[in-house]
């Protein structure tokens, strides 16, 4: 695993996977966790590149009413840079988890062709209306292929909030995921991650 950074916003990111890979796959998680390899036996099997970022909840923080540039716009900027420092010249999978994708979304809204492939799991409804407002503007311009994962019974992000999400982004589709884990029905990366990597990087299996 090596460090990674932006060229002008540092960012707690870390790299791992296949360094020559042609293929990157960039994580955007917030958590203790959130640079860390989800399945390593999963990853080795792909020839692909991850570059995992973790996002404080304070840079998420995105009100509407805000004056000047939000946090997550701060962010969402700092992730812009740090993708094209790290993957000039190719466009790149980008994976949202959990609130986080949000500012994912955003990113590939912002930068058209730097985004071909995203992919959000267990993403909440924005909290206002006001923020659903502005989310569905934002949304409605992602030309990426999308993959929203959501688990059957997760107490935050479920059939409603897939759906949502799928109604606003023009090439999107939904996929409901069974609780596997005793106890607590809420999606992790690590439930999916074997069909996160086989969305994000078809026919790099080895």
């Amino acid at each position: 695993m090596t460090r990674a950074q932006s060229p002008q916003e540092p960012l707690d990111a870390a790299t791992f996977g296949s360094p020559g890979a042609t293929r990157t796959i960039v994580v955007l998680r917030h958590g203790a966790t959130a640079k860390s390899d989800p399945s390593p036996a999963d990853t080795a099997r792909r020839d692909v590149r991850v570059l995992a970022v973790g996002l404080s909840e304070a840079e998420l923080d995105d009100p509407a009413a805000y004056r000047g540039e939000t946090p997550a716009e701060t962010a969402t900027a700092s992730v812009i840079e740090l993708i094209r420092a790290q993957s000039p010249d190719v466009a790149v999978a980008l994976v949202g988890v959990g609130a986080v994708g949000a500012v994912a979304a955003r990113v590939a809204a912002e930068s058209p062709g730097l985004v071909d492939r995203l992919v959000l799991i267990a993403v909440p409804l924005p909290d206002t209306a006001a923020q659903r407002d502005l989310a569905e503007g934002l949304f409605e311009t992602v030309t990426a292929k999308t993959l929203l994962l959501n688990g059957q019974k997760d107490p935050d992000a479920a059939a409603a909030a897939a759906s949502w999400h799928r109604d606003h982004l023009p090439d999107a589709r939904v996929e409901m995921v069974p609780s596997t884990r005793e106890g607590d029905p809420r999606l992790s990366l690590g439930d999916v991650w074997t069909r996160v990597l086989s969305f994000c990087a078809p026919g790099t299996g080895r």
